[in-house]
């Protein structure tokens, strides 16, 4: 007796099942733009008010939200646990810790220094509002509480190593994953560019930034494919670098030179990391160990 087959059904996918990745960049838009947006406008007095912390706070969790709701739609909860388990990464190794937490320390120091010695500029290492500690002790305490507030109310780094990251390497290289990543990573700060006040990236150059955030972004993928796709050590690097960049005299010493200084040796640095470890995955370890 011949067994009876029975056809399967086609099932519809949605659109967020079928391209995930551009549901997920789609989305993080969607939810942080209008903030920005508002803000922005706020600082040309075109609105009345400008956007308040605890709004601004929302706001950097938003993409988050946004891997959240694309992982659970396609992956369900299981996809979830998965993608906040990459929070409780930790035994990496102490360099990594040391790479995350004290590297673009050196690149703000370096740059300083080049520019100074170049342009003849005795410009400050430390911001203003560092240098008046004549305590080490209260200057490394404030440094302490500004770096845990800086890494709590940045809600990016689950959005774009946690999801957007391995969906790439999926298809991509490393390179070409960071690549891209990079260029939406930058996108997304556009909105702030068109700030007077209140934003690191206000009255900045977008292209500099744009050099500087692919850069980095490649710097992230060889730490992410070192540390077994932690994600805890890429919000140390992530709250790291923009308090590096509040402590250290860079965007207001009168010295024009540091930021071409600082995007030039982080695009160095990526450009060796490139070289020693290799475009496909930035890293020497198997494809199965990663």
């Amino acid at each position: 007796m011949s067994a009876i087959t029975v056809p399967s059904i086609p099932v519809n996918e949605s659109f967020v099942q079928k391209r995930p990745l551009i549901a997920f960049f789609l989305l993080v838009f969607g939810l942080t733009w209008p903030f920005m947006i508002v803000d922005a406008l706020g600082s040309h007095d075109v609105l009345p008010f400008r956007l308040s912390i605890p709004w601004m706070i929302v706001m950097g969790y938003m993409p988050t939200l946004a891997a959240v709701i694309v992982t659970g739609l396609t992956q369900g909860k299981n996809g979830i646990r998965t993608l906040f388990g990459k929070l409780l990464i930790e035994k990496v190794g102490l360099r990594w810790y040391i790479f995350a937490i004290f590297g673009y320390a050196t690149v703000c120091a370096g740059a300083i220094g080049m520019s100074n010695l170049f342009s003849g500029i005795s410009a400050p290492f430390i911001s203003e509002n560092f240098s008046q500690f004549s305590n080490p002790v209260e200057m490394i305490l404030s440094v302490t509480m500004m770096f845990l507030a800086i890494s709590l109310v940045n809600g990016e780094e689950l959005a774009w190593r946690g999801f957007a990251l391995p969906q790439l390497q999926a298809k991509y290289s490393a390179l070409t994953s960071s690549l891209i990543l990079g260029v939406v990573w930058a996108l997304f700060h556009l909105p702030l560019f068109f700030t007077l006040t209140g934003s690191s990236q206000a009255g900045a150059s977008f292209i500099g930034f744009l050099i500087s955030t692919v850069s980095l972004s490649i710097l992230f993928t060889w730490m992410y494919n070192h540390t077994r796709g932690s994600v805890l050590l890429a919000y140390l690097l992530h709250g790291a670098t923009n308090t590096w960049s509040q402590i250290f005299s860079i965007d207001h010493n009168g010295n024009p030179l540091v930021g071409f200084a600082m995007t030039g040796l982080v695009t160095l640095a990526a450009v060796i990391v490139v070289v020693a470890y290799g475009p496909a995955r930035l890293s020497r370890r198997l494809e199965k160990e990663l």
